[in-house]
């Protein structure tokens, strides 16, 4: 049978453009691009110097400290690389004192990190290596008086490759562990224990996903340690060459690689680098999460969890109930209706602590449609005066534009209106500011659709587009979606990364 041709299709629809979205930063100044604002004008409030701690091998922490002295000066432009943009120094461009030596320094045994991760029980091997680094930061947190704000865990290549999902190494190359067990093995153990605890606890380590970033983050929630994770061969790419005497990884160039860092950096310390300029006041968003638990008893249990964010960048994560939530459909979960409600009650009642009122309005966001009943929910978590909408927002691959004349892609910010409730938005396209366009294939829509409340459809879509540009995990001109579902996953995995997760509403950046 022949492959079907995918149609090319001419439309009369016009194109709606959406401006821009603005930035504020330091005097009131508003700019389209983070770069120029920090560059020009600085963040919008003051912050004290950064106290940060760090943890790795001797070796990690020496390269860390001479990457920190490095982003303390300027680093040029890579002249090759059109997107480069020099990085003036740490101080320059944050208006704040940037401190060479860290607070605390927690060095680990080099020996003992590498028999670890090459434990060939992939569960045991990731346990392991998450609690060389997270009791110690664990125990710093709630015994040392000498408080930081943000700890960099520098990790060699190594664990970065072994310590993720679906990593093998065999019995020859790796180190064989007092126990060890299949996970089906494992799973049977949970239900009837073992007369011996030290099976036991080799198959608890089972319940706990094999993946160092998100069980580390997940297990220091609890002590509310916020974490940034380097790799040695991001800060130290020469140190860490090939057989051939290149660098191992393919990384950005220097320049890059400080204005996204040290942007994430700003951020986890408590700071906002930048705001949203002209969102209207009294509106919130919320993000819905869910990520399945692959619990042996239950094939649809999934964890629910919701961010919160304002047009000031403040986020807040909130872990909801894990429940029967996923369909038989791919990707489509759904809640009922007293679990909706909570969700929006909880994050009203933190607007409430921020603002001492409700929102105006309040805008859900999520990947899959809702039901009546989820509707319902929603509504009824939403007290009164509070406009409430719910927005699907997808990014289907059916649909791509292509102009008739010219060698350029289509712009971001343009959209097509299909009716009131339905249209497409390139979030990512040609940026005339940068000239050029910041990806390699042809820029795919967002399909957004309002199942429910009545804001209009052109409103939606510049909500949308203004909070592509609240990614302060990196310093790029806008991201492709919101940050309501831009994180969505990653939040997911930490959320059921262990048994337990606390419930406690923590700040976005524990989960970056």
């Amino acid at each position: 049978m022949a492959a079907r041709r995918k149609r090319s299709v001419k439309t009369n629809r016009k194109l709606l453009p959406i401006s821009e979205p603005r930035l504020l930063f330091a005097h009131d100044q508003k700019l389209e691009d983070p770069k120029d604002g920090l560059l020009l004008f600085g963040p919008p409030k003051d912050h004290p110097a950064i106290e940060y701690g760090v943890i790795g091998t001797p070796e990690g922490i020496e390269q860390f400290k001479e990457w920190a002295g490095m982003i303390a000066g300027a680093i040029d432009a890579d002249p090759k690389i059109g997107s480069s943009v020099m990085f003036p120094g740490f101080e320059t461009v944050f208006r704040t004192e940037w401190k060479t030596e860290p607070r605390v320094a927690i060095p680990l045994d080099a020996d003992q990190l590498d028999r670890t991760i090459r434990n060939v029980d992939a569960h045991q091997r990731v346990y392991d290596t998450v609690d060389l680094f997270a009791s110690r930061i664990r125990r710093w947190v709630t015994e040392e008086d000498a408080k930081v704000a943000l700890w960099f865990v520098v990790v060699p290549e190594e664990l970065w490759k072994l310590c993720r999902p679906n990593q093998t190494i065999s019995k020859a190359a790796g180190v064989t562990g007092d126990t060890v067990l299949s996970h089906r093995k494992a799973m049977k153990l949970w239900d009837s224990p073992d007369l011996f605890d030290d099976i036991n606890e080799a198959a608890d380590k089972h319940r706990f996903e094999n993946h160092f970033h998100n069980q580390l983050k997940a297990r220091l929630l609890g002590c509310e340690a916020v974490t940034q994770i380097v790799r040695q061969t991001t800060i130290a790419p020469q140190a860490h060459l090939n057989s051939i005497g290149e660098p191992m990884r393919k990384v950005q160039d220097d320049a890059t690689i400080a204005w996204n860092l040290a942007t994430a950096i700003y951020y986890k310390a408590g700071a906002k680098p930048w705001t949203l300029a002209d969102i209207r006041e009294g509106v919130c968003y919320i993000g819905l999460v869910f990520k399945r638990t692959n619990s042996p008893r239950d094939e649809y249990e999934a964890c629910c969890g919701a961010q919160m964010f304002l047009h000031t960048g403040e986020g807040i994560v909130f872990k909801g109930s894990v429940g029967s939530w996923a369909s038989d459909k791919q990707g489509e979960f759904h809640l009922p209706k007293d679990q909706a409600a909570e969700i929006v009650r909880r994050c009203v009642a933190s607007y409430k602590d921020w603002h001492d009122a409700a929102p105006r309005e309040l805008f859900i966001h999520g990947r899959t449609n809702f039901n009546r009943e989820e509707i319902e929910g929603f509504r009824e978590g939403a007290p009164d005066g509070t406009k409430i909408s719910g927005i699907q927002i997808k990014r289907p691959n059916d649909l791509k534009l292509f102009r008739e004349e010219g060698r350029r892609g289509v712009m971001r910010g343009l959209a097509l209106k299909v009716d009131r409730r339905n249209a497409f938005l390139w979030s990512s396209g040609y940026i005339p500011k940068l000239k050029t366009y910041p990806g390699r294939e042809i820029p795919t829509p967002l399909k957004v659709k309002i199942v429910f409340g009545d804001t209009p459809i052109e409103q939606v879509l510049e909500d949308i587009l203004a909070l592509t540009k609240l990614n302060f995990n990196t310093c790029i001109y806008g991201d492709g979606y919101p940050v309501t579902l831009r994180f969505a996953d990653d939040v997911g995995e930490i959320l059921t990364a262990i048994p337990e997760v606390s419930s406690k509403p923590l700040p976005f950046r524990h989960y970056l």
